[in-house]
Order: C-alpha cells, then sequence, then structure tokens
C-alpha cells in the first residue's frame, strides 16, 4: 500500500481521538501511521542496503511499538496514545491484505521473536520501480482503490477539521500579515 491510506487511517484516528485543533497530535497520527514505510525511502536514499529491504525490519509489531511511544510526548491524554499504538499496528494489519509477489513473499510481523512470513493478500499493491512499471493500467488500478477506500472517506470524515484547520491557518497568517 501507499502512504496515502496508512495516512487516511491516522487522520481518522485524529479525528476520533483528539483535539481538532492540535496540531502536535494530528502529526504524531500521521506519522506513526507512515513510519514503518521510511524503509523505502531509505533503502533508496542510502544506496539500497538490505537492512533497508522494504518490510524486512520495519514492520513489525516492536517497531510499531516504539514508533507509537517515540510520539507520546505529542500527546496529552491516555486515550490518544492508546489510540496512537492502535494506528502503529494498524499499518502491520493493512499490509497484510495487500498482494505481496516480491520475494519472501509476506514480512515478519513478530520478528525478532519469529521469522514467520505473514501475507493474506488480497487487495491489490501499487508497483514501484522505473517509470515504465509505475505508469500502468493495474497501477492506475491500484491507487484508485487505495484512493476510493481510504483516502477519500477519510477526507469526507474529516471534512469539518480539515476546514478548521485550513481557516485557522489562513486567519493567522492574515492577522501576522497585519
Amino acid at each position: 500500500m501507499t502512504p496515502l491510506p496508512h495516512a487516511a487511517v491516522g487522520l481518522v484516528a485524529w479525528k476520533l481521538l483528539s483535539r481538532r485543533d492540535d496540531l502536535r497530535a494530528l502529526t504524531a497520527f500521521l506519522v506513526v501511521s507512515c513510519l514503518p514505510d521510511l524503509d523505502f525511502v531509505l533503502y533508496n536514499i542510502l544506496g539500497r542496503p538490505r537492512l533497508f529491504s522494504h518490510q524486512l525490519y520495519s514492520h513489525n509489531i516492536l517497531i510499531a511499538l516504539a514508533s507509537a511511544f517515540l510520539f507520546f510526548p505529542l500527546l496529552r491524554s491516555s486515550r490518544e496514545r492508546w489510540g496512537l499504538v492502535l494506528v502503529g499496528l494498524s499499518h502491520l494489519v493493512m499490509d497484510v491484505f495487500v498482494v505481496d509477489d516480491v520475494p519472501p513473499v509476506g514480512f515478519r510481523a513478530f520478528w525478532p521473536f519469529s521469522r514467520l512470513l505473514v501475507s493474506f493478500g488480497f487487495f491489490p499493491y501499487v508497483r514501484r520501480g522505473n517509470l515504465e512499471q509505475v505508469l500502468t493500467l493495474r497501477n492506475l488500478t491500484a491507487f484508485g482503490l487505495e484512493m476510493l477506500v481510504f483516502v477519500i472517506p477519510a477526507i469526507l470524515i474529516c471534512r469539518r477539521e480539515l476546514a478548521f484547520l485550513w481557516k485557522s491557518r489562513i486567519l493567522k497568517k492574515n492577522v501576522q500579515a497585519s
């Protein structure tokens, strides 16, 4: 899955568990929801070291919990903190349902305690690679499904909160400019 569906889950969790004007909490929910995919970025930036192969070490329960705990200081309530833990774990749950055809198929959700690979793939994935691999009908379909199933519903669910943030940011800029 691309980071957008993961961020959509983080956005909805923020709406349900936090105050709508709390940008620190919003940042924590969005970052933690996408953090396991940092391996993909590091893999490409650092010259493709095996350590950062996608889903090799970053997609497991320990990393999900550690990333949530790392952002606890930004949150005000235990409700938000428990929600952030669930958001971190949601990344794994979402990815386990995505089709994986790159060996080894699946990811080690329980690493370092187990090397068991988990994958129940049925949701199509967006293939990464060169431009020819990316710009395909198959990718457009997979990305469209991500948008329809996760991103658009999240935007609709959170439209008031997003509008509030947008208006308050514009108002701050106008007040500062005066």
